[in-house]
């Protein structure tokens, strides 16, 4: 991997994290594309970036929720973590790797499905208090399930917050604190792999895509809370036609 490539898969992990269009699904578009080599542990390394931007940009939410201990928001993101958790440990453990980069046109399929009918039939009006522990539940197996490639992570999460009645900007701060301890743990698993196994990649093109992956989603996280209070993502279901067709095209 060049320093370049490094660069561009930063600056396009960050902006498609936080935005409904699925970031797995478009950096393994991107790779198939431009023929750069997929590398697992790289692709977390982005998403520990947009870790970091998420703690930096919601530090004052985060605070309050571990100082507040008793707030339910604490509680809901414990509860959320544990079937988020359960299944990417199965998908881990049984489900090839290979196998994956086949079914991102149908994760760019459900997304599109999401963002449409969240769109139509949602009534977002709760405050997160207020939704109650199935819906968080809920949203947690949709995290999980949200490994599958080409299906957003917020994309999904969010709009299952809102089909429960969850207010939009309620719905974007969850689902971005539940990003937290996924991506951790999900960090934390490959760098121990990785400890005993060669990278694959130079240790300065892994550096530099974090940082870019950090900027860029520092840059997109802060729009994207700004957008969700008065924007509708419909648009985010139509644009997501083109990297649906495009895997297809490049898959098949």
């Amino acid at each position: 991997m060049t320093v370049i490539e490094s660069i561009f898969l930063g600056l396009l992990q960050g902006f498609t994290e936080f935005l409904p269009v699925s970031s797995s699904g478009h950096l393994i578009l991107a790779q198939k594309l431009w023929d750069i080599p997929g590398n697992l542990f790289f692709d977390v390394m982005l998403h520990l970036g947009t870790l970091l931007a998420v703690v930096i940009s919601m530090r004052k939410t985060i605070w309050q929720a571990i100082v507040n201990w008793k707030n339910k928001k604490l509680l809901y993101l414990i509860v959320a973590s544990v079937p988020t958790f359960a299944i990417a440990l199965l998908v881990k453990l049984f489900w090839p790797e290979d196998l994956m980069a086949k079914l991102l046109p149908i994760g760019f399929a459900l997304t599109i499905v999401l963002i449409v009918v969240s769109h139509y039939f949602a009534k977002p009006k709760l405050r997160l208090e207020q939704t109650g522990i199935v819906p968080v539940i809920v949203t947690g197996l949709t995290q999980g399930i949200a490994v599958l490639p080409g299906l957003s992570r917020s994309g999904s999460t969010i709009s299952v917050m809102k089909l429960f009645g969850t207010n939009a900007s309620d719905s974007a701060e969850f689902s971005f604190l539940l990003s937290i301890p996924v991506i951790l743990a999900s960090a934390v698993v490959e760098i121990w792999e990785v400890a005993t196994t060669p990278v694959g990649i130079p240790w300065y093109c892994v550096a530099i895509g974090i940082v870019c992956a950090f900027l860029s989603g520092l840059v997109a996280v802060n729009m994207v809370m700004r957008a969700v209070k008065t924007k509708s993502w419909i648009a985010y279901a139509i644009y997501l036609v083109v990297p649906l067709v495009v895997s297809l095209i490049v898959l098949f």
